[in-house]
């Protein structure tokens, strides 16, 4: 076992008889919620129609719940499922890089398969978030892994972390899940570059997948590489990192852990247009659409490379033909929540796409990486700053400039917008009643004996035939 994987084996062992850290179970409790109810809006999409139908082909004695189906399924099976509803409308969390929730479904289908209890699914979700943090900010952080090609590797580290921690596996059991993990599974950014497809929101499904597959292998005796990381064409040589430093894995940063350091998402599109978007709707009534001649959006770096253009993909950031480009299409995003004063999810409708009014206005708008904002957001727990300006056709400018968005830790939304949250989406396919006994399980979490009683209703969900 490398230095690498040694780290990370040995914390995900040692937690799996910590006592819970302080804040771990409300903040557990508070991001699956939120997951929870992302998934909700996401059950009659494309993608989890066809991963329910995948799912639907298998049964297990030792299966998992999967939303909208009504017989359990394997474990790997129920967390790509879960991963791809709960990440498709990109309205759940978000870490410095990434959607850390993702992570969720791989803990939740094997504690259901184990009968596990609440407090076992907030040790195991807590190990995977630290591990998933402490990753990135060891080396892989998101503009390096940008430069290398890569996309998001950390997700799979984490959340096969937080399955070992479930399984009780040994260190060395637990190393051989990282390898298992980590050597089949290193994912391309080109998944999120040009004409965006459904794989988008399905990619660190996928890595879930693999981390709870990897994580039962080790459980059973299979063996990986001994030195994914450093051996001879490990992931280091591939691509020419030096080792990520994990000394401070599972050590609270500046007092928050990971999960305290986490984001919520207000609104359903890609974290970096979270601040545009408010601004955009702050400086709506200041101006009427005739009056305006451009449209400046000031963003750091990694922003403008994301969803401004900057990775070479304007042309298809401009003229969105899906809704997985238009969540990651910052001239889409501004357009639509200045025309609607809204941006919500059905500002993602095919017929909203394809308002021919919206294009005229889009080639307005001009998405700028700004360097004072991009040292402005460095850090290790990053601000998000943007800056809006209308330039009018007689002159005037319209700006304002925001520092964390809505749902940042630093500008954090409190249960009352979380619930918010939940009841918009559940609005969409449960009764108050039912939405009601949803919202009751999931916040006694922590005090469940059985987490059963949680992913039960996920087979209750009504879906289209």
């Amino acid at each position: 076992m490398d230095t690498t994987s040694r780290a990370i084996a040995e914390y995900a062992v040692s937690m799996q008889r910590a006592p819970l850290p302080a804040g771990s179970a409300d903040a557990v409790t508070r991001h699956l919620i939120d997951s929870v109810a992302c998934a909700f809006g996401a059950l009659e999409s494309r993608p989890a129609q066809v991963a329910r139908a995948i799912a639907g082909t298998a049964t297990s004695s030792a299966g998992a719940s999967v939303f909208g189906l009504a017989q359990p399924t394997t474990p790997e099976y129920a967390a790509f499922a879960n991963t791809v509803m709960i990440r498709y409308l990109d309205y759940n969390d978000t870490g410095n890089g990434g959607h850390p929730s993702d992570m969720m479904s791989a803990v939740l289908a094997l504690g259901e398969a184990r009968g596990a209890g609440g407090s076992q699914v907030i040790r195991a979700v807590h190990a995977a978030y630290e591990t998933y943090a402490a990753v990135r900010r060891g080396g892989l952080y998101g503009n390096l892994l940008r430069d290398k090609h890569v996309d998001q590797i950390y997700a799979i580290l984490g959340a096969v972390a937080g399955a070992g921690v479930m399984l009780e596996l040994s260190l060395e059991q637990m190393g051989h899940a990282i390898a298992l993990a980590l050597t089949p599974s290193i994912p391309m950014r080109v998944t999120r570059t040009g004409l965006i497809s459904d794989w988008k929101g399905c990619a660190t499904a996928h890595g879930t997948m693999n981390a709870v597959f990897a994580a039962r292998l080790a459980g059973q005796g299979l063996t990986g590489p001994d030195r994914p990381f450093e051996g001879l064409a490990g992931f280091y040589e591939m691509f020419g990192l030096a080792p990520l430093d994990l000394t401070t894995l599972g050590q609270p940063r500046n007092g928050r852990s990971a999960l305290q350091s986490t984001g919520l998402k207000y609104y359903p599109a890609d974290y970096n247009g979270q601040g545009p978007i408010a601004l955009t709707l702050a400086l709506r009534n200041e101006a009427r659409l005739d009056e305006i001649d451009q449209i400046v959006v000031s963003v750091h770096w990694g922003g403008w490379h994301a969803i401004g253009g900057g990775a070479g993909d304007r042309d298809q950031k401009w003229d969105p033909q899906t809704r997985e480009v238009a969540d990651h299409s910052m001239a889409y995003l501004v357009a639509a929540a200045l025309v609607d004063g809204d941006l919500n999810v059905d500002s993602f409708s095919e017929s909203r796409l394809a308002d021919p009014a919206l294009r005229p206005l889009m080639q307005k708008i001009v998405v700028r990486d700004d360097p004072e904002l991009t040292r402005e957001h460095a850090g290790e727990l990053p601000r998000w700053p943007s800056r809006v300006e209308f330039v009018l056709k007689d002159g005037r400018r319209l700006g304002r400039s925001a520092g964390p968005p809505k749902g940042h830790p630093l500008n954090p939304m409190d249960d009352r917008e979380l619930k918010a949250k939940f009841w918009r989406m559940s609005d969409r396919v449960l009764n108050r009643e039912q939405g009601q006994a949803w919202l009751d399980t999931l916040w006694a979490l922590p005090a469940l004996a059985d987490i059963r009683s949680l992913t039960n209703l996920y087979r209750s969900l009504p879906v289209a035939a």
